[in-house]
This record gives structure tokens, C-alpha cells and sequence, in this order.
């Protein structure tokens, strides 16, 4: 992996959709997003980048903060459901392999987790998710699990046919072909019209479930607490930011914005 800072200015004027992680990425330490990167936000869609976090997260929280944040789409629970704002009002994307019936589903995952480990914990946040079925492992101190506990109620849920990842709070399993990867792909295709993605797309995050981002977007970039997963990964981003969380995702994109403007201001001949 290369430092941020090595990106080039070809490369990053290239870009025009952000797609981010949000926990471990956006947030800090504490799991807050701080007054500086909401702040990044909005000065990344002011500067004319399409923002659109891609995470774990519930479509309850999502149908919320789509109005709230300074993002154009919010891609949720690992790819299942997209929501938007379209002439004011919101509007969601459900992928098409969604099961109908996610709650018989969702009780042989979580029979299964038990019987895997029966200190897992369901997800406090679970009664406000669509379809995705969350395991807590690292979010809350008391139902703390290792990682490779986490792996084990995993491989458990994929055996029964179900789908999962493990991010860096969650076990976040589901039955239906999508993921993170190919829910981004087709909304981009269906919303934007975006054929390349990988010409114009970058994609932060911080753990072992954004592998498959890593892998496919050629421009890619890691906040620096990635490495403590680095070791469970095979494909790893193209660049690391040089701190954590939303320090480290700060730091990436006041690179971008800065070759952006050095860009413009060559281009027309302006000077400060």
C-alpha cells in the first residue's frame, strides 16, 4: 500500500463518486463522527463529488439520516436497500434477490449463531433493520468478542447457504446475492448511469468486510486502523491514510480537494 499523499493528480481529478465506510472510517475511537469530518462532508458536496456511504448500518437509521446528512445516496446493511432523495422526497432501492420472507430466515441465522457461540449477542439496533441479521462482537464493551470468535459464528451462518462479513463492530449476515460491491455497482449503473465505476470512484474503509471494495475499485484507500486487519485480508486498498478514522479519511480528502483545485486553477490559468 502507498501513503494518500502519493496519489496522483491524474488520478484524483478523475474521481467524482466518494463511496465510504462509515464506522471505523467517518467515526473515532469513541464511535462519533467529529464536528471536523461532517464538516469534510459537506465541503466534498459543495466541491461537486456524488458522496454515498456504504455500510452495515440499518435502513432504519438510513431513512433518517439521508435527509439529514450531505450525501446523495446512503447504500445500507451491506447492500440490501439504497436510500435517496429525489425532487425532495425519499426514495429506497431495494436489491431484487431480497428474500419475501426475511423473518423465517432470520431465525435460522440466529439459531444458528447461538448454537455456534452462545455468547454472541443480537445487534441492539436489529429491530430497525430491513433485511440484514447483525451480531454484535465489538461494539459494546460487555458483549465483546475476538475476532476469530467472530469468523467462527460466520462460517457457522454461510453453512446453512446464508451470505455475511464481519465489519469492525458487527457480524452481518443475510440471505440474497448482493453485498456491499454489487449493490454499489448497480446503483451507480441504474441512478448515474455509470458504466467504468473504477475510472471514477473511490471507496474508503477500515476492515476485513470491505476487502472485496478493495479489491475491485483500482482507487481505493484504507484509514490507518485497517491494519489490525490486515492480516485476516487478501486484497488490501491501494493507499492508506495515515491516521485513524475520520482523521485519516479527513486527510485523503483534503488531498483530492487540493489536486482538484490545482487542477482547475492550471487549467484556466488562476492564480490565488
Amino acid at each position: 500500500m502507498k501513503n494518500i499523499n502519493q496519489i496522483t493528480t491524474e488520478e484524483a481529478i478523475k474521481i467524482k463518486y466518494i463511496l465510504t465506510d462509515i464506522d471505523g472510517t467517518l467515526t473515532d475511537e469513541n464511535g462519533h463522527i467529529a464536528p471536523k469530518t461532517y464538516e469534510m462532508l459537506w465541503k466534498l458536496k459543495e466541491a461537486g463529488y456524488v458522496l454515498i456511504p456504504v455500510t452495515g448500518r440499518t435502513a432504519g437509521w438510513a431513512s433518517v439520516a439521508i435527509t439529514d446528512w450531505p450525501v446523495d445516496a446512503i447504500i445500507v446493511e451491506s447492500g440490501s436497500v439504497v436510500y435517496y432523495l429525489e425532487n425532495g422526497s425519499r426514495k429506497e432501492f431495494i436489491h431484487p434477490s431480497v428474500p419475501a420472507d426475511r423473518y423465517s430466515v432470520h431465525k435460522k441465522i440466529r439459531e444458528t449463531a447461538l448454537n455456534k457461540n452462545p455468547k454472541i449477542k443480537v445487534s441492539i439496533d436489529q429491530y430497525s433493520r430491513f433485511n440484514d441479521f447483525a451480531f454484535n462482537y465489538a461494539e459494546d464493551e460487555d458483549d465483546k468478542l475476538t475476532f476469530e470468535e467472530a469468523k467462527e459464528v460466520l462460517e457457522a451462518v454461510k453453512s446453512i447457504g446464508a451470505k455475511g462479513n464481519i465489519s469492525s463492530i458487527h457480524v452481518n449476515t443475510w440471505f440474497g446475492d448482493y453485498d456491499k460491491l454489487p449493490m454499489s455497482l448497480l446503483y451507480l449503473k441504474e441512478h448515474y448511469g455509470v458504466e467504468n465505476p473504477k475510472d471514477c470512484v473511490i471507496y474508503f474503509g477500515d476492515a476485513a468486510n470491505d476487502e472485496e471494495m478493495f479489491s475491485y475499485f483500482p482507487t481505493a484507500c484504507g484509514v490507518a486502523n485497517l491494519m489490525k486487519y490486515a492480516d485476516y485480508m487478501n486484497d488490501l486498498p491501494t493507499y492508506i491514510a495515515s491516521y485513524n478514522g475520520g482523521e485519516g479519511f479527513c486527510e485523503a480528502a483534503e488531498i483530492l480537494l487540493t489536486k482538484k483545485k490545482n487542477s482547475i486553477s492550471e487549467k484556466y490559468n488562476l492564480s490565488e
